[in-house]
């Protein structure tokens, strides 16, 4: 338990996080191109599988959170549990070939966009808090999928801030990260 909390204490745990990632994903991608028949259902595979990578990352970060029964570690557990389950679900479904079969022609360079705006996503956070980074996340993540009406944009990542301001600091008091260079100015 000491190694994990060591690990999402740090950057190192986001460094283990990623090589797992790569690991799942080329593993995954390898036993199923085995398979003529599962070939088909190799991105409804993957990407619960990169879910399933993201809710592990998630857990080691809740591992910072205050001990406390029904504390702030409370709710991104649930929700840890629920994002496991579903896509275990989906990888099961996929497998016995219950789902649409993946389309022919894939957009790849949209996901490796989408997975290096995440990547930087939580880096930034670290730097510079929650605030500031998910506006940028939402705002990028919905220009790279062609959004183009730049009020809306604003609006629904400035909304979503307001949300989870009043939802979590005022009525769950569950402060979300500063990042560093916040807290060196408001020191």
């Amino acid at each position: 338990m000491k190694i994990m909390q060591n690990l999402a204490d740090g950057i190192m745990g986001l460094y283990v996080f990623l090589a797992v990632l790569a690991v799942i994903i080329v593993s995954v991608t390898a036993l199923v191109r085995k398979s003529d028949a599962k070939r088909q259902f190799l991105g409804n595979i993957l990407i619960p599988c990169v879910f399933i990578a993201i809710a592990m990352l998630f857990y080691l970060v809740s591992l910072t959170f205050p001990k406390e029964e029904a504390g702030p570690s409370a709710i991104p557990h649930l929700w840890i549990i629920v994002l496991m389950a579903l896509s275990i679900f989906m990888i099961v479904q996929a497998l016995l070939g219950k789902m649409e079969p993946d389309p022919q022609n894939g957009r790849l360079e949209m996901v490796a966009v989408f997975f290096g705006v995440a990547v930087a996503y939580v880096l930034l956070m670290q730097l510079v808090g929650y605030y500031i980074s998910t506006f940028l996340f939402l705002v990028s993540v919905m220009y790279f999928l062609s959004y183009r009406k730049y009020l809306v944009m604003l609006g629904v990542a400035g909304g979503w801030l307001i949300f989870a301001y009043f939802i979590f600091q005022r009525m769950l008091y569950i402060p979300l990260p500063q990042g560093r260079l916040v807290e060196m100015v408001l020191l």
